[in-house]
């Protein structure tokens, strides 16, 4: 048995199978640190490509998924009144109903009138009766002027910085949902860093400009109906424009309302002393509106009928010096189309041009062509760029016929910045009119 076993054990020995023992292969320290090191460095850049990628491309999803409404155009309200007239067919209908007045005047009717009136006790508590009639239009009319306060900083001369204001009164002329559009003076937030405005109510919220009209002064400013609360909202309200060419506006009652006497949420009450008085500003026929009010020479807001109706804002610049001190305001009439550009943000067009319009019979007996006629030309304007003189008649402009500058300027508020308009041009020769055809390029009249 022994033999036999040493024989197996010999045979497997001969069959050479060999024992190994595995080792773990040691770790590489250097090498893991490596690894590491640029695994975390790829993770970071990932991280940063896809930040900048979803910033880039989040408004672009946003836009398409949620896309934001377009706020809707601002469109003031057509006065309910007839075609403009020119100032000779004013003259002549004018005279018309004087003459139709004086012969009523003088009726019957002014005999019962006057009875009754002389019938009639007039008390204390009829007067205040009054005064709180009034008082409740002024009121309702307040909804809808706020304060507008400009706010920037300034440095004095020992560094320390501060902050300066100045504000004036503004009026709420039109809303489209999204926002609250305000006409003011420009001249009040020109220099502002921050402009506020505090409602009727008292509350305040910060605005932005929209336009500034370097024509008349005027400018826009709209704030954010999703600023205010609620409460404000059914507080405030926006302006009903009247008309300031309806009819004979001289001798009727109005109401100024805003910061007339230079005091914010002040009131004065008077009439409108004269209405036809014309501005004389280029590329307008604005026209002037004057009050025995007595004021504040910085007076501003409005000035409204006895409808509630804002008919005028008011403008101390124009005041002559017998006037200096007496509430005077620009038209509403002429003014509306200018806040729908500025409140829709569109620049209007510029030509720098003070014109007329030439009366009928004046045309007639000293045989002048119907047309604009230009009194003066502003300088360096693109009017006069083109060589446009005072005494040219203008007869058309970009194909239009034109026959009174009232036309002209209708024509050139639907032009825009940097047209470049064919104006046909009659001259005068020593015999006759020349005609002549020239082309200008319209520049700005507006800024933001």
């Amino acid at each position: 048995m022994a033999s036999n076993t040493d024989e197996n054990n010999n045979k497997l020995a001969d069959t050479g199978f060999i024992s190994e023992k595995i080792k773990q292969r040691p770790i590489n320290r250097k090498k893991l640190l490596r690894r590491t090191a640029i695994t975390f460095f790829l993770a970071i850049i990932f991280g940063i490509v896809a930040c900048f990628t979803f910033l880039l491309l989040q408004p672009v999803f946003s836009d398409q998924l949620y896309p934001e409404e377009k706020p809707e155009a601002i469109s003031l309200p057509e006065e309910n009144v007839q075609d403009e007239l020119t100032p000779e067919e004013m003259f002549a209908v004018e005279n018309e109903i004087a003459a139709v007045e004086a012969e009523n005047f003088e009726s019957a009717q002014k005999d019962q009138i006057d009875e009754a009136i002389a019938s009639y006790s007039f008390d204390a508590l009829d007067y205040s009766k009054m005064m709180a009639s009034l008082k409740e239009v002024s009121t309702e009319v307040s909804r809808s002027i706020v304060t507008v306060t400009a706010l920037s900083s300034d440095t004095n001369w020992f560094s320390e910085s501060f902050e300066s204001s100045g504000s004036t009164s503004g009026v709420i002329i039109a809303t489209n949902g999204s926002n609250y559009y305000i006409a003011l003076p420009a001249a009040a937030i020109t220099d502002a860093e921050t402009i506020r405005v505090t409602f009727f109510d008292g509350s305040v919220t910060t605005a932005e400009l929209s336009l500034i009209d370097d024509v008349t002064g005027l400018s826009v400013i709209s704030v954010k109906r999703a600023d205010l609360s609620d409460t404000t909202r059914d507080k405030v309200s926006t302006s009903s424009l009247g008309s300031s060419n309806s009819g004979s506006l001289t001798g009727l009652p109005v109401i100024a309302v805003g910061s007339p006497l230079g005091i914010q949420g002040s009131i004065a009450y008077g009439i409108i002393t004269s209405e036809k008085t014309a501005l004389g500003l280029e590329d307008s026929y604005y026209k002037l509106l004057t009050t025995d009010i007595y004021g504040s020479t910085n007076g501003s807001g409005v000035i409204a009928n006895l409808s509630g109706q804002v008919i005028g804002m008011i403008d101390m610049s124009y005041n002559s010096d017998e006037l200096e001190n007496h509430i005077c305001a620009i038209g509403i009439t002429e003014l509306k189309s200018l806040f729908e550009d500025l409140s829709n943000g569109r620049n209007r067009a510029y030509l720098g041009i003070h014109g007329t319009t030439i009366p009928n019979d004046i045309q007639v007996s000293m045989n002048i062509p119907a047309g604009a006629y230009i009194t003066t030309t502003e300088m360096n304007s693109p009017a006069m760029m083109a060589g446009i003189q005072s005494g040219d008649i203008i007869t058309s402009i970009a194909g239009t016929e034109i026959s009174s500058y009232e036309q002209l300027v209708s024509k050139l508020a639907a032009c825009a910045p940097d047209d470049v308009i064919s104006v046909t041009v009659l001259r005068q020769a020593p015999n006759d009119y020349v005609e002549l055809d020239i082309d200008i390029t319209l520049t700005s009249a507006t800024h933001n």
